[in-house]
């Protein structure tokens, strides 16, 4: 027989203010602007939520070996300009974009913002 696992760890909240509406680990509604993280794996909780967190502590991975997200794995060194614009030619004017006109003493709407 296979030894069993050991128990998660218990959380170790501490209170913390939150940028951002992290999703509470009790309830799953925003936290914030106070409310409690555990040191271990950053998991938020409302003060009123804490005893009702039932994911297991487990640590984070190193920042290294954490994905970039919906930008992506970082970009290698080297060329980093985008070669699908070329650049500008310094001598030809640039095309400024057509404003409407109004009639006397009045901004047209699109100008207004």
């Amino acid at each position: 027989p296979q030894p069993r696992p050991p128990p998660p760890a218990p959380h170790t909240f501490r209170e913390r203010s939150l940028r951002r509406g992290a999703p509470c680990g009790g309830c799953g509604t925003p936290v914030g602007p106070h409310g409690l993280v555990c040191r271990v794996c950053k998991v938020a909780a409302h003060k009123r939520c804490e005893s009702k967190v039932t994911s297991p502590c487990q640590p984070l991975p190193p920042p290294e070996l954490v994905r970039m997200g919906a930008r992506g794995p970082p970009k290698p060194p080297g060329r980093t300009r985008d070669l699908s614009n070329p650049p500008r030619d310094p001598q030809t004017p640039r095309a400024r974009p057509e404003t409407p006109e109004a009639p006397p003493g009045r901004t047209p709407r699109a100008l207004l913002g």
